[in-house]
């Protein structure tokens, strides 16, 4: 009977295992199919939402009410959809609408966490990756209006990267271009910025729903870059193209114009434009109310500037979390000026703190005596730059009716704080123009901090001060520059196929560059700067991978040119000019000093007329090189010291040192070997043997001239006299071609250029070193500033560029000039002889040989150039008339430095030594039989 029942129940366990299984699929399967029934309503809602916000008669009132309703039943749904592959599709889409929606609500977490568990459905199930894309997309939007940028940035590149999955375009990518162009208008880069904002445009579609409100937004955020780059014609052609439009907001557009009257100096205007602005309670009237004060600041109306900071600031508090932080702490700013302007200075200094706090939330310290000291993460930057700087003047505001050290201190750690900041900034940049930007920004104050620090060492003797101040100065000098070469630096470690990625971009660049320059067909240039802006926008991201190990100091300490660098007969000199002073660092050995000279009141035009004069082969200004002997020279203390290397400033890069006269009549370059370097942080020391030295060497016009439609290049009959001798491989005539060049550049230490170069100084893209043409292409002979810039030349030791004007070039306050030279010193090679203007062909042969010849016996460049310039001036064959420092000055050497060779002198020292030693022995051997006899 057991036996029976035990085989009953062993026929009834499947049986009834089978009967649960069936009943639990079809439970499961009833519960899906209700909540895709819930689903398709909730979706039916969301969709009549969406219709209402596209009607004419739009009724916000409706179209929240049916989006509440939706949001209710898809968190039902989430709620009761199990944990299993079944439903994933189903949890997805419902997390990801109460996201959305939420997002739509302001309830911006509960935003958040739907779409953090939409991304976590998806990672977890086997659906396709293209549905994270709204997901990081919208989550780096959040993170974006909360001021955490970092983590936005890190949201968009995650869509980025499912973007470039997919060969087609992804739904909303136009918000995505978009959001990162916004976002790189709030670091400050607006070149990239700009790139993005017309990507955004190109993509989006004119079927997409909201078409027209996109089309104006996308504009109205070009225009800002174009106001932000100061190109306000632009600005408002693309404003009043706007205006023509029907059915839009233009809210937006009239603050934008009237944000531009603001910064033209018309602020009645301006107020004419804020007051047609009709926002609703949201943190839009926090920037419009911080314009209308700034406005009134402007009429010098105080009482009426102030009532509007305060209404902007009641808004900041009234929205809580949801404010915007950037509008807010511009308020702040503003009222901190105004308080300053009203002599209010410890009010100002309270605003300009608050305010730091909401350009740079890490930095939260309500103490006005502190500031950040060091920097993370995106976020506001000039924004934060400008608020320093103003601190730093309230401070100096209290120490001119105090003279109190301690107040000199804090302007001067204001000031600190701010161009660290700039340190900092400028290595999270891609492009030259973004960093030529800041430092525009950077300029307009760079003075300042300079004079302070010089001011306390004068009160103190405090020697730190000294180097405060040198570090200031550095600062203000060939940024881009010398990005460039720690940014090459560090790229030495990276992935080969990046730093080959990025070479091919910026040749493909400069082609494309190059090539719309010599278009007159408006649509086919249209399509080349189309492919350039994608080659940016690509070449950005590399250079965000390549710069991620660009750190630490890039300006060497005083103690290690002292210490490491400099020996007993160098000194290492640095100029700053302010409109109306003259700072000199110098630094040798054993001894720093710092000097300030109040500027003759027509100090900047007779520097200008003496540049005129040095440029032609009758300059008599005798009598201004040595006025400028005396003030650049006549406080140092140069005694035992035979070699310089100057850093100019501004205008100063002008002209050859070399030229000027003490009041005894002696060139400076009868004293001292010379040499030039863009900023401190460039230097280095290096020794090269140039003895027997192979050089790669070129006079394309040596025997003929050429011209082509645009330019005549007469022929250099000197050109080949200069190269003649020289060991290594020569090019001339039709033979000395662009192509021959860049076959053979990579082969040789020397590179020697005896050729024409044309200087443009309003596009230096487009100045170019002249070869000569190719027999199949009159085209392909001129090699462009932008070309050398790219070309492979860390192996190369030395350039002489034996042409024109190749030092000349258009000044860039702060920056130096923007020279063909430069051009090579970007590519790679830290040492060129360059020309500063268009001078004799005959003594450019002369000295050029002979450099050729000191270097082969071993003399480092800079005496090499001195000692063929005193050949020069010394040689008695020579007409007198031809010793005019026109004839000889032109040519300066910028670069590395090299310790004194030994091989020259040394050996005699030493052999004189061993014929001593021989002499004592042999007359100790000697002695004893000579008193024996």
């Amino acid at each position: 009977m057991l036996k029976y029942a035990l085989r009953l129940l062993l026929i009834a366990i499947p049986i009834l295992f089978c009967l649960l299984f069936s009943l639990s699929q079809k439970k499961e399967a009833d519960l899906y199919h209700l909540l895709i029934s819930e689903s398709r309503q909730a979706d039916s809602l969301y969709n009549a939402a969406t219709s209402v916000s596209h009607s004419n008669y739009y009724d916000e009132n409706k179209e929240q009410q049916l989006n509440k309703e939706a949001l209710k039943l898809y968190e039902n749904v989430f709620q009761k959809a199990p944990n299993n592959s079944q439903f994933d599709s189903l949890r997805f889409f419902c997390a990801f609408r109460i996201g959305e929606l939420s997002h739509y609500f302001e309830q911006f977490q509960q935003a958040l966490n739907g779409y953090q568990q939409a991304i976590v459905v998806k990672l977890k199930s086997s659906l396709p990756d293209s549905l994270l894309f709204k997901p990081y997309l919208y989550s780096g939007i959040l993170y974006y209006n909360q001021n955490k940028f970092d983590t936005a940035a890190d949201f968009f590149r995650k869509a980025e990267r499912i973007q470039i999955e997919y060969n087609y375009g992804l739904l909303e990518r136009e918000r995505l271009f978009n959001t990162f162009g916004v976002l790189y208008f709030q670091k400050g880069d607006y070149k990239q910025a700009k790139n993005y904002f017309l990507k955004a445009l190109e993509v989006l579609p004119k079927s997409h729903p909201f078409y027209k409100e996109l089309y104006t937004n996308y504009n109205i955020n070009l225009a800002q870059i174009y106001f932000k780059l100061e190109n306000y014609d632009e600005a408002n052609k693309i404003y009043q193209e706007l205006l023509k439009l029907k059915d839009i907001d233009k809210n937006d557009i009239n603050q934008n114009l009237g944000m531009i009257n603001l910064y033209l100096g018309a602020p009645a205007k301006a107020l004419n434009y804020f007051r047609n602005i009709n926002y609703g309670r949201n943190y839009k009237l926090i920037f419009l109310y911080h314009n209308i004060g700034d406005a009134f600041s402007n009429l010098n109306q105080p009482d009426s500037a102030k009532k509007y900071f305060e209404k902007a600031i009641e808004i900041n508090f009234t929205l809580g979390n949801n404010t915007d932080h950037i509008a807010y702490g511009q308020t702040l700013k503003s009222y901190g000026d105004l308080e300053l302007q009203l002599h209010n200075t410890q009010e100002a200094l309270k605003y300009y703190q608050s305010a730091i706090h909401q350009f740079y939330p890490a930095f939260s310290d309500s103490s006005v005596y502190l500031n950040p000291e060091k920097f993370s993460g995106v976020f506001s930057y000039i924004n934060l730059f400008n608020v320093l700087s103003a601190k730093a003047q309230a401070f100096h505001n209290i120490y001119e009716s105090t003279k109190s050290i301690e107040n000199a201190n804090h302007e001067l750690d204001a000031y600190q704080s701010a161009f660290k900041l700039v340190d900092y900034v400028e290595k999270t940049y891609n492009s030259d123009e973004a960093i030529l930007f800041l430092d525009k920004t950077k300029y307009a104050v760079h003075a300042k901090p300079i004079d302070i620090a010089f001011e306390l060492y004068a009160k103190t003797k405090d020697k730190k001060f000294i180097e405060d101040l040198y570090f200031l100065d550095q600062q203000n000098k060939a940024s881009v520059l010398s990005l460039k070469m720690q940014t090459s630096e560090a790229a030495l470690g990276k992935d080969a196929s990046l730093i080959f990625k990025e070479s091919f971009l910026r040749s493909e660049i400069t082609r494309l560059s190059l090539k719309a320059g010599q278009l007159n067909d408006s649509i086919k240039v249209s399509a080349i700067n189309n492919e350039i802006r994608d080659h940016e926008i690509e070449l950005g991201k590399i250079q965000d991978q390549i710069s991620t190990s660009v750190a630490g100091e890039k300006i060497p300490s005083i103690h290690y040119l002292q210490d490491k660098f400099l020996d007993p007969v160098t000194t290492f000199i640095s100029f700053h000019l302010s409109e109306n002073k003259l700072t000199t660092t110098v630094i040798t050995q054993k001894t720093l000093d710092c000097f300030q000279q109040n500027l003759p009141a027509d100090f900047h035009e007779k520097v200008s007329a003496y540049v005129d004069d040095l440029k032609r082969p009758t300059s008599n200004k005798e009598g201004i090189s040595k006025q400028l002997y005396s003030l650049l020279f006549g406080n140092l203390h140069l005694e035992n010291i035979k070699r310089l290397i100057i850093v100019p400033d501004d205008e100063l890069n002008y002209f050859a040192f070399e030229s000027l006269k003490s009041k005894e009549g002696q060139y400076l370059v009868q004293k001292y070997s010379i040499q030039y370097q863009y900023s401190a942080s460039l230097l280095k020391k290096e020794s090269v043997d140039f003895s027997g030295h192979q050089t790669l060497s070129f006079a394309p016009f040596a025997h003929k001239g050429f011209s082509d439609s645009m330019f005549h290049f007469e022929s250099l009959p000197n050109s080949y006299s200069e190269i003649k001798s020289l060991d290594g491989t020569k090019f001339t005539d039709t033979s000395a071609t662009k192509q021959n060049f860049l076959s053979n550049l990579s082969k040789y230490k020397v590179l020697h250029l005896a050729t024409h170069a044309v200087v443009n100084d309003k596009n230096d893209e487009l100045s170019f070193i002249a070869f000569y043409p190719s027999s199949n292409n009159t085209q392909d002979h001129l090699l462009y500033s932008e070309e050398i810039s790219n070309l492979p030349l860390k192996k190369t030791n030395l350039v002489i560029l034996s042409a024109c004007e190749t030092a000349a070039g258009n000044l860039v306050k702060g920056e130096g000039v923007m020279s063909l030279s430069r051009a090579f010193a970007y590519g790679g090679c830290s040492n060129v002889i360059t020309s500063l203007w268009n001078a004799n062909d005959f003594s450019t042969a002369y000295l050029t040989s002979r450099v050729h010849v000191y270097l082969n016996k071993n003399y480092s460049i800079d005496q090499a150039l001195r000692q063929s310039k005193l050949d020069y001036l010394n040689d008695k064959s020579i007409n007198p008339r031809l010793k005019n420092p026109f004839y000889w000055s032109h040519l300066i050497f910028i670069g590395n430095y090299s310790p004194a060779q030994s091989s020259n002198y040394w050996w005699i020292v030493y052999l004189g030594v061993a014929i001593l030693i021989i002499t004592v022995l042999v007359l100790k051997i000697i002695k004893p039989y000579k008193s024996k006899a």
